[in-house]
């Protein structure tokens, strides 16, 4: 079976299926990170689980999805899948991009926020939120205004000898009708399952990037926006409620060191609620709202953005 090597979340990932959300690894020819597996389809499990079984021991997580595949997670490096019998792989890949990939990062010690994150002068600001909050949203008109995108829907931040860094994920948004409307219907993209998926191609950032701030989107009825830092343990509280999958944490045996890791990230990067109101027309000014809260809380001017 043949091989490919993408590039993503800082790893080197070899996997014997075509994962075309993945970036292409630049430098395909050493040895792998993390390996993905394809084993022979098995027949479908049980239609309760129907929003998928999982389970979580220290360096093996397990889940199994109705009609799609069973998956397993070793030791945060090799990843194996048994597609379910009529699965299709769009199925097979949107689990294993999403819930899978998390589990992933989570053996390997890293933090993933749910969130997107794109890259600005001031570095990586991440913009997180409750499932259908608008994050993906808000993040595609950063980008429709010039900014690059560094991950979509899953945020893996990592403590480097640098500091703190976000890294790279999957080269594309997942994004409902309305929000790929906005991006004027790209060329090349294709519904998956319940979203549109586009790719980002140049409007994708493909370095670590240091963190400089993480907005919680919060609803409001009405008046302008307002971002709120937050202070003590609010911050760390916050991350934690931001997790992805936070249910997959517990059981891993690298549970205490995610919860260093979010001490590290409250205390050295902003983080703040940005209240506004769920209003299409509303998206577009958010843009100059959190830019002129950036410029005036971080400077004008700043060297951190790579070209």
């Amino acid at each position: 079976m043949s091989v490919n090597a993408y590039w993503a979340y800082g790893l080197h990932i070899h996997a014997e299926m075509d994962c075309p959300e993945l970036p292409r690894d630049p430098q395909p020819g050493g040895d792998p990170d993390v390996i993905i597996r394809m084993l022979p389809p098995v027949p479908n499990v049980s239609e309760s689980l129907e929003k998928g079984y999982y389970e979580v021991r220290p360096g093996i997580f397990r889940l199994a999805v109705s009609r799609v595949a069973q998956y397993v997670v070793e030791t945060g490096r090799r990843i194996s899948i048994a597609p379910q019998e009529g699965s299709s792989a769009e199925e097979v890949r949107l689990f294993l991009l999403g819930s899978v990939m998390g589990a992933l990062l989570y053996q390997r010690g890293l933090f993933p926020l749910h969130g997107s994150a794109i890259m600005t002068r001031w570095g990586a600001m991440i913009i997180a939120g409750a499932q259908g909050s608008g994050k993906s949203t808000l993040a595609a008109e950063f980008h429709r205004q010039g900014y690059r995108l560094l991950s979509d829907d899953v945020c893996a931040v990592a403590a480097t000898q640098e500091g703190l860094r976000v890294l790279p994920a999957p080269a594309h948004f997942r994004l409902c009708a309305d929000a790929y409307e906005r991006l004027g219907t790209p060329q090349g993209a294709r519904f998956n399952v319940d979203k549109f998926v586009v790719s980002m191609n140049e409007g994708y950032y493909s370095h670590p990037a240091p963190l400089k701030a993480i907005h919680v989107l919060v609803d409001q009825e009405s008046g302008d926006p307002k971002f709120a830092a937050l202070r003590g343990f609010d911050r760390v509280q916050r991350l934690l409620e931001n997790l992805y999958r936070p249910q997959y944490l517990k059981g891993q045996d690298t549970q205490g060191d995610l919860m260093r890791l979010a001490g590290q990230i409250a205390e050295r990067a902003t983080i703040a609620e940005v209240s506004r109101r769920r209003d299409p027309i509303m998206i577009e000014r958010m843009v100059g709202f959190l830019e002129s809260e950036w410029a005036a809380r971080f400077g004008i001017d700043h060297p951190e953005e790579r070209n």
